[in-house]
């Protein structure tokens, strides 16, 4: 009878999360599609091309090998800013936003633009408390480690929208 109840609840819950428009998340084309893929950034240090790098083998691609053919994914810039949102009575800044900004396009073996050059943006708004600011700038490298994350995810994203297409 236990069995029953858990096969129905079991059911049920299947029902409730098909209804509401959940389905997992399918893989992603990169693999099939590129074959060995190459980061490429102005900066061979770049957080964001060593993290491209291991997310794009997470995925599936093949990394590059130095003497073959290989796909270019190229990061032709990165900018990371911060400004001013919100002055309190005495004009000490209360809150800020930090905005990432790439721009990125992709090259296949072939020497083809599979992806052509794209802009990607993603803010995030903080408080900044002046009392504590200790914390502060610390509170700021964790946003900017979140956004590039945050950003390596997009990118895959918009490769792998583009590629479907194809």
């Amino acid at each position: 009878m236990k069995l029953m109840q858990r096969l129905l609840v079991l059911v049920c819950l299947l029902a409730v999360a098909t209804a509401c428009g959940f389905r997992p998340r399918a893989s992603l084309a990169l693999a099939d599609e590129l074959g060995p893929v190459k980061v490429s950034t102005s900066d061979p240090y770049s957080p964001l091309g060593q993290g491209l790098s291991v997310a794009l083998t997470r995925a599936g691609a093949a990394p590059a090998v130095e003497g073959q053919p290989s796909a270019q994914l190229r990061v032709l810039s990165e900018s990371l800013g911060t400004r001013p949102l919100a002055l309190d009575r005495l004009a000490q800044v209360r809150e800020y936003e930090t905005t990432y900004r790439v721009r990125f396009d992709l090259v296949g073996a072939d020497g083809a633009v599979r992806v052509p050059a794209q802009d990607v943006e993603l803010s995030r708004e903080y408080t900044y408390d002046s009392v504590a600011s200790a914390g502060s700038p610390a509170e700021q490298a964790l946003i900017q480690d979140e956004l590039r994350r945050e950003m390596q995810a997009a990118i895959l994203r918009r490769l792998d929208a583009v590629l479907r297409a194809d």
